[in-house]
């Protein structure tokens, strides 16, 4: 079973997380691998440290990493959140997949619970788990948070907070929210003008024992950046100084500062070759991977497309060069040797001009099994 230690990250005024959009009114509610692994790069850089030594690893052909990230994905309380597979039809009975008036109900689920995600690897249908259509109806196995985003178990929601649940019936509780959306009014100064220019930045606002959390698998921990430095102690060095500096956008105005919860290891179903996956970061195949990861029977995914800016001290701040990533979520094929991925440079040219460094987009897969049932 794969191993990953898991971190939790308490935000103390919100976060931004664009979602390639010029709008700064949008941002999503999870922070993407190669988000976190930038922020990790540019704060080791901040400390003073070789940052070129740091990816190199991550960069070789091929890529030999120290450890790989997963996606910052939600957890309230005890409950740990994971994304809930693109192909939704996969937890269900055949039957299941055929009732319409659920359809646009499970539309909705974004993510689901290590409990749900657990039964789903070992084969068995989530029909009975399932939160009523009806949100009057009180639920009697599966309980649905965040609008019908979030669902988990029955006997989950004694792990939530106490805020959350506590002298609530178990149907209201798919109107509690994790997290809340808030566009917050801003003030810059026009360059022409100079006169007062107002705009919105949007925030994502964690509920109290709420926010985010990520896995680090760890595969050569003792393995020195510098001597007498191994990757662990670093690692541990930079969730330090990003407690302060932030991640995500929007970092002058305190966003993205969190406080670092303890840690906890966790186990999960390896990914088997030739079987299917479930990805917990995003993934950019490797040429010689597409046809096995996204083309073999029952593999599903989705595509995002990620650019947004680059900042760095040697240079103003430009665009990235846009990449099309597979999403979390998706079902690919999983390969032998169980490194799928690589981590594309994806500094910007203009004019045959070229920025002085490289600028690294993360793109290593982390999984977790997938079964291949009749109904699966």
């Amino acid at each position: 079973m794969p191993r990953f230690t898991a971190y939790f990250l308490d935000f103390k005024s919100g976060l931004h997380v664009g979602q390639g959009a010029e709008s700064l009114q949008e941002t999503l509610p999870y922070l993407p691998a190669d988000t976190l692994f930038a922020a990790m790069v540019s704060a080791w850089r901040h400390l003073g440290g070789d940052a070129t030594a740091l990816v190199h690893p991550f960069v070789s052909d091929p890529p030999q990493p120290p450890f790989l990230l997963t996606s910052a994905f939600p957890y309230a309380g005890r409950v740990r959140f994971y994304p809930f597979p693109v192909d939704w039809g996969v937890v269900f009975s055949s039957q299941r997949r055929r009732d319409v008036a659920y359809g646009k109900m499970l539309k909705r689920i974004r993510y689901f619970s290590e409990g749900l995600m657990r039964k789903a690897q070992a084969g068995e249908p989530l029909d009975a788990y399932l939160f009523p259509a009806d949100e009057e109806a009180e639920p009697e196995r599966g309980v649905a948070l965040q609008g019908g985003a979030l669902w988990l178990l029955k006997e989950e929601v004694g792990l939530l907070p106490k805020a959350l649940h506590q002298d609530r019936p178990l149907r209201a509780l798919r109107h509690v929210n994790v997290w809340r959306e808030q566009r917050v009014p801003r003030v810059t100064v026009d360059r022409v003008s100079q006169g007062a220019v107002i705009y919105h930045s949007a925030r994502v606002v964690f509920a109290q024992e709420c926010g985010l959390w990520f896995g680090v698998a760890w595969r050569y921990p003792e393995q020195e950046v510098a001597p007498g430095l191994t990757y662990h102690a670093v690692l541990a060095q930079i969730l330090k100084a990003l407690e302060a500096q932030g991640v995500g956008g929007e970092r002058s105005s305190g966003y993205g500062a969190f406080s670092l919860k303890a840690s906890e290891e966790i186990d999960l179903p390896e990914p088997q070759p030739d079987r299917r996956a479930l990805l917990l970061s995003r993934y950019h195949p490797r040429e010689d991977e597409v046809a096995a990861a996204l083309q073999k029977e029952g593999t599903a995914y989705t595509l995002v497309a990620v650019g947004g800016w680059l900042h760095s001290p040697d240079e103003k701040a430009q665009r990235r060069k846009r990449l099309w990533l597979v999403n979390e979520g998706s079902l690919v094929g999983w390969k032998e040797g169980g490194l799928i991925g690589n981590v594309p440079d994806v500094r910007p040219e203009y004019n045959g001009v070229t920025f002085r460094h490289p600028v690294y987009r993360y793109g290593l897969a982390v999984a977790t099994a997938w079964p291949q049932g009749p109904d699966h």
